[in-house]
């Protein structure tokens, strides 16, 4: 399942469609945690689920797909429920929730890229990276350097690896900002964040004028 090299050295092959992913109790039923990955389907996400050694097998593509899923899953709220191989959304953060109160696929396991086939998996990993505010862009590659990861080059890029990459970006902006955090408690931090924000603005424009550019581009926070 995780195709771990989709990269020759003319550039990347086309991703084979993966079959057991079309079997609708796959990401009920599929293996997670049996080979290298450290994951358990069942519970909310661990500290040791979230290392950086992790992350690393995630980009390197020695994670299944189905792993990748399951890990960003269970770190959104999403409970496994072994008496109805389903999953619950209660405890899944509260705006997430409305627009998926069942775990989208963010990698896109079948991968069959066809517009029909595709787009939701696009689209959910998009909303994934939004809740990303902009000074977490960045902490794939600072958290992956000192392990010796440089990043993709973009002739080797693939939509499989560019979905992995935002996946374990978001897990690593999760188990910074927001890991072990009620909802409650993320939401007072940012009212106090936002002031403070507020107050270091109304000091740079009284000291540089309102014609400084300091623009940041909208974040949409799953809480």
């Amino acid at each position: 399942d995780c195709s771990c090299d989709d990269t020759p050295s003319g550039g990347p092959a086309p991703l084979q469609p993966f079959l057991p992913a079309m079997d609708p109790k796959y990401s009920v039923r599929g293996p997670v945690g049996d080979g290298n990955f450290l994951l358990s389907r069942n519970g909310p996400p661990t500290i040791e689920e979230l290392s950086n050694d992790q992350m690393l097998k995630i980009v390197k593509l020695e994670s299944s797909d189905l792993e990748v899923n399951t890990l960003v899953w269970k770190c959104l709220g999403y409970r496994f429920n072994e008496e109805t191989e389903s999953w619950d959304p209660t405890d899944v953060f509260p705006k997430w929730k409305e627009k998926y109160p069942s775990p989208p696929d963010l990698i896109g396991m079948q991968r069959v890229y066809s517009r029909e086939v595709d787009q939701p998996s696009l689209r959910s990993n998009q909303a994934l990276v939004r809740s990303i505010p902009v000074d977490n862009k960045q902490s794939l590659k600072e958290h992956l350097k000192p392990l010796g990861w440089k990043g993709y080059q973009y002739r080797e890029l693939t939509p499989n690896k560019t979905r992995r990459a935002q996946c374990a970006n978001w897990l690593i902006f999760y188990r910074e900002e927001l890991f072990g955090y009620t909802v409650e408690e993320l939401r007072e931090r940012r009212r106090l964040k936002k002031e403070a924000e507020a107050e270091a603005e109304a000091k740079r424009i009284a000291e540089e004028g309102e014609d400084a550019d300091n623009w940041k581009p909208p974040v949409k926070e799953v809480f």
